[in-house]
């Protein structure tokens, strides 16, 4: 049975989501799991299928990263193996992966978790790991008003009430820029990623409170003119709006609505508008991650 909140929760955001991976040459495809002092905890996850173990690739294995996905030929190889040479990769072969920030974490290394024993990040589910879980099997991230859940296949896997959380960031070192990490208030951290950059950027809004979802009475009279004039358009099974205030003061508004279209099962509408109802345009980091 898929996961339902319970009366009186609102669910205010639930997304694809799974532990980060490794983007770097040296780390490429590969996550590691540590405790404080970096020493690998992986073997003393109860419950847990064994993994593929983790290294840091040395050089020739970078070198082999570099030619095999170096999308821009002879210049992008033998640029990633200078920056290698001269201290680790930072240069992407693949596009949309923004500046490096954390190299010890993102180059010499590339944990996920980040927990002594007895840390909440140390309970997080085992089938979060791409490589462990089951072909075909998808894990979410469910933020509600009470509660920060993990959902696999429709069955909750872990939960910690709200409060628990200390704080959450974007990681732009990453493909898509995709990637988020979670501080508890016990200090332990994991590393996530969802599956577009949107989603990242609204999850990690919601957390820190810089996104902010809305009901219509807290809307100016102009705001509701637009959205119920833009309602009346949508059919009657397009599901409530969720209207959502953005770092830059504007509001966006959202329908989802049954696939029209074969083997489409939902699709969404949306608009942004300002305090008139007026059309507007969102500004880096209200939607889509800035460019720094």
């Amino acid at each position: 049975m898929n996961w339902q909140p319970q009366s009186g929760e609102e669910t205010l955001a639930r997304f694809p989501a799974s532990f980060a991976t490794g983007t770097a040459a040296s780390v490429a495809g590969r996550r590691s799991f540590r405790d404080r002092r970096r020493n690998d905890i992986e073997t003393e996850l109860s419950g847990w299928p064994e993994g593929n173990a983790f290294a840091v690739r040395r050089l020739p294995g970078r070198i082999g990263v570099h030619v095999r996905t170096a999308t821009s030929g002879l210049f992008a190889v033998v640029g990633g193996i200078l920056s290698d040479l001269l201290g680790g990769s930072t240069i992407d072969p693949e596009s949309g992966r923004g500046k490096l920030e954390d190299r010890e974490n993102e180059v010499d290394d590339f944990p996920v978790m980040w927990a002594d024993a007895g840390d909440i990040a140390r309970t997080l589910p085992w089938q979060l790991d791409p490589s462990r879980r089951p072909h075909g099997y998808v894990t979410e991230v469910v933020l509600t008003t009470r509660r920060l859940l993990i959902v696999g296949s429709g069955e909750v896997l872990w939960e910690t009430p709200a409060e628990r959380i200390a704080s959450a960031s974007f990681k732009r070192f990453s493909i898509g820029r995709r990637d988020f990490q979670i501080t508890f208030q016990d200090g332990s951290w994991a590393r996530l990623t969802t599956n577009a950059s949107p989603c990242t950027v609204e999850l990690v809004g919601l957390l820190s409170g810089s996104h902010r979802r809305l009901s219509e009475a807290e809307l100016s009279p102009a705001q509701r003119e637009r959205l119920s004039g833009f309602a009346s358009s949508l059919p009657a099974d397009a599901a409530r709006s969720v209207i959502t205030k953005l770092p830059s003061g504007l509001v966006r508004v959202q329908f989802t609505l049954p696939g029209r279209q074969k083997g489409i099962i939902s699709e969404t509408q949306s608009f942004v508008m300002d305090d008139a109802g007026k059309d507007a345009t969102p500004v880096p980091g209200d939607i889509e991650p800035s460019k720094a």
